[in-house]
């Protein structure tokens, strides 16, 4: 795609409903219409990796396939988004630095309040991968250690639930999303939300946390496409953990395999106690 070309699909815009699927793990939790309200919310929060996918939407429509083959991104969380709210996600002119054509991307509820920043991008070539050689995968625990705040160490390894990605679990992920892009069907590719949640489920399972996990931040990276069938698993580190205003935060660098090849890498920042 040339440049030209790529100047006339930016800026761009477009609105969501947010509907929250009926995932049986939301049930009891913040994520559910009725507990959320109970605690004084107006509906069930939703979860920042669903902004993220959403996100995700601009970049898609944009250059499609070689997006998800090579693009970036980034999201940062910065106020709650509730089931049933009205999002519009905007994305302004292209920037090019000569490596990257990236456009700022900014998301607002229906009362005009910014509740995600971040921004998506395509490189002119496409990004070699790292070096995985001295990445090890480390099993999820079958019962993972209970662990303080403050005290999650940096650097110590993620953990991966290896496992093969079926049909069912692609087709339940669009539907959770919401996605109904024709590039999801034909070829049949992994959405970006979806890779980013099986990255963070692997290392959030790892620990038993203090307090439920939030998303604050996460940044992307892609090599390839996913596709059902193949084997995914999750390595890398804790890169830095700190304190900020009484709560304790992690920073992991997660390399997303499928079947032992990298095809993404995710910066996160969470909040963890």
């Amino acid at each position: 795609m040339m440049p030209d070309r790529q100047d006339a699909l930016f800026p761009r815009a477009f609105d969501v409903h947010i509907l929250l699927d009926d995932a049986p793990h939301y049930k009891g939790s913040i994520h559910d219409d009725a507990v959320a309200r109970a605690r004084g919310y107006k509906a069930a929060l939703i979860p920042g990796a669903f902004i993220y996918g959403h996100i995700s939407r601009i970049a898609i429509d944009a250059w499609g396939l070689a997006w998800a083959e090579r693009g970036a991104m980034s999201a940062r969380f910065r106020k709650p988004v509730y089931n049933h709210d009205d999002i519009t996600v905007s994305a302004g002119a292209l920037e090019d630095d000569g490596v990257f054509a990236r456009s700022a991307v900014s998301v607002r509820n229906g009362e005009g309040e910014e509740v995600a920043t971040g921004w998506v991008a395509l490189p002119h070539r496409p990004v070699a991968p790292p070096d995985v050689t001295g990445l090890r995968l480390v099993p999820v625990p079958e019962d993972p250690p209970a662990v303080a705040p403050g005290a999650l160490p940096a650097g110590a390894p993620l953990h991966s639930r290896q496992r093969v990605l079926s049909v069912e679990d692609f087709q339940t992920s669009l539907r959770a999303f919401g996605e109904r892009h024709p590039i999801y069907s034909d070829p049949g590719i992994v959405h970006s939300g979806m890779l980013m949640r099986m990255a963070m489920g692997d290392v959030n399972a790892g620990w038993k946390f203090p307090a439920a996990v939030v998303l604050v931040e996460a940044e992307a990276q892609h090599f390839r496409v996913v596709r059902p069938g193949q084997t995914i698993a999750t390595a890398g580190r804790i890169a830095e953990t700190y304190e900020r205003k009484g709560k304790h935060y992690f920073v992991s660098d997660e390399m997303l395999l499928a079947d032992g090849v990298p095809v993404a890498k995710f910066r996160r920042i969470q909040i963890y106690g």
